[in-house]
C-alpha cells in the first residue's frame, strides 16, 4: 500500500476503542509496506488528558457541542472507524445518535474516503430475532429514550444517505458474550454459577473482543476497494445454546459451572453490583436481552467472514474462560 493512510479512531477513550487503536499501532510490523507509508492514527478522545496509547496522536473531539474539531480532527486522515461505545463511560444514551451524526457530518465535510462503522446489533430478521429491546421499567426517563438499537440502527441510515455505499463498510459483532460474562465474575466465582437470560430456548451468538481488533484492523489498512461496500458479521467459531455455555464454562474454569436463569431485572440488580453506572447496565442488557431464539432451525446465521479477513477463525469460549481463569476462580475454588 504506498497512498497516504490516516485512520481515526472514534471513541479511543473506552477498552475497545484503546484496543483498536494499540491493534492498529501493530499493523506496520505485521506489514512492513505500511512503515514506507504515511501511516499515522489517531485517537478521538473525550479529554485531551487520556492517552488510550503511547504512539498515537491523542485528539479531543465533541462532534455534538463543537463540531469544527470533529471536522479539523478529520480533514488529517482518509478514513474514520466510527466507534459509538456505551460502555467507554463516556457516551450517554440519550447522545449516542447525536454523537455518530456529528462525526458523519464532519466526515462528509472532510472529504473521508472510508468510514467503517462497527454494530454489536444484527439485523432485524424475524422470528429469529426477538421483536422487544428490554425496557427499564424502573426509569421511566430511560423508557422513554430510544433504545441502543433503534439509534444504530439510525446511524447505519444516515450513513447510507450521506456517503455511497461503496465508501462504507459495517461491521456486525452481536454477541460479544466473553466479555460481557466479565461484569458477572464476582457472581460466578462466588456461586459457581451463571447468569442468563430466562429462556430455555434461547442461543447465544458469540464472539470475543480480540477477534473484532483483528478484524477491524485489517479492514482499516487494507485498500478502501477491499472491503468497502461490503457488509461482515464477526461470529464465531459458531453459536451456543445455554447448555453448551455451561459447559464451556465447566470446561474451561475446570469445576462445574451452573446456568441460573433470571428475568431482565434481576440480571440488572447483578450487574449494578459490579457498576453503578445504569448507562453500561441498560446497554448491556438490549445486548443480552436480543439473542435468537431457538426456532426450527436451531441455530441463527453462522458466517465465516471473520475467517475471509483475517485469515483465520476467532477465539472459542472455552478457550476465553481458559485465558480468563483467574478472574472467574477465587483461591479458594482454585
Amino acid at each position: 500500500m504506498t497512498q497516504k493512510i490516516g485512520i481515526h479512531v472514534s471513541g479511543a477513550d473506552g477498552m475497545l476503542g484503546d484496543s483498536i487503536v494499540k491493534g492498529l499501532l501493530e499493523m506496520p510490523k505485521l506489514y512492513p509496506i505500511l512503515q514506507n507509508s504515511n501511516f499515522q492514527v489517531y485517537a478521538g478522545v473525550h479529554h485531551e488528558t487520556e492517552q488510550p496509547s503511547t504512539n498515537a496522536l491523542v485528539v479531543k473531539v465533541d462532534p455534538v457541542n463543537n463540531p469544527d474539531s470533529a471536522i479539523h480532527a478529520l480533514k488529517q486522515v482518509s478514513k474514520l472507524f466510527l466507534l459509538i461505545d456505551p460502555l467507554s463511560g463516556e457516551i450517554r444514551q440519550k447522545d449516542a445518535l447525536a454523537f455518530a451524526k456529528g462525526y458523519i457530518n464532519a466526515a462528509k465535510q472532510a472529504n473521508i474516503e472510508h468510514i467503517v462503522f462497527p454494530t454489536p446489533f444484527s439485523k432485524y430478521e424475524a422470528p429469529y430475532s426477538p421483536p422487544l429491546t428490554p425496557v427499564d421499567d424502573d426509569n421511566e426517563e430511560r423508557t422513554n429514550m430510544r433504545s441502543y438499537r433503534e439509534q444504530f440502527e439510525a446511524i447505519e441510515s444516515t450513513l447510507l444517505e450521506s456517503f455511497s455505499r461503496s465508501e462504507i463498510t459495517i461491521l456486525r459483532y452481536p454477541g460479544v458474550l466473553n466479555q460481557h460474562l466479565l461484569y458477572f465474575a464476582n457472581y460466578i466465582t462466588e456461586k459457581s454459577k451463571m447468569p442468563l437470560i430466562d429462556n430455555s430456548y434461547m442461543t447465544f451468538e458469540c464472539c470475543d473482543i480480540s477477534d473484532v481488533v483483528r478484524a477491524s484492523c485489517r479492514i482499516l489498512v487494507s485498500p478502501i476497494q477491499s472491503h468497502g461496500g461490503k457488509e461482515y458479521k464477526i461470529t464465531g467459531p459458531n453459536l451456543l445454546t445455554t447448555d453448551e455455555i455451561a459447559i464451556k464454562a465447566s470446561l474451561g474454569l475446570k469445576r462445574e459451572i451452573k446456568v441460573e436463569f433470571m428475568s431482565i431485572k434481576q440480571l440488572k440488580n447483578v450487574l449494578m453490583e459490579t457498576t453503578s453506572d445504569e448507562e453500561e447496565v441498560a446497554y448491556l442488557l438490549e445486548l443480552w436481552g436480543l439473542q435468537g431464539y431457538l426456532g426450527t432451525a436451531r441455530k441463527v446465521q453462522v458466517t465465516r467472514d471473520l475467517e475471509q479477513i483475517t485469515g483465520s477463525t476467532g477465539k472459542s469460549l472455552r478457550e476465553f474462560f481458559e485465558n480468563s481463569y483467574d478472574d472467574f476462580t477465587s483461591p479458594q475454588t482454585g
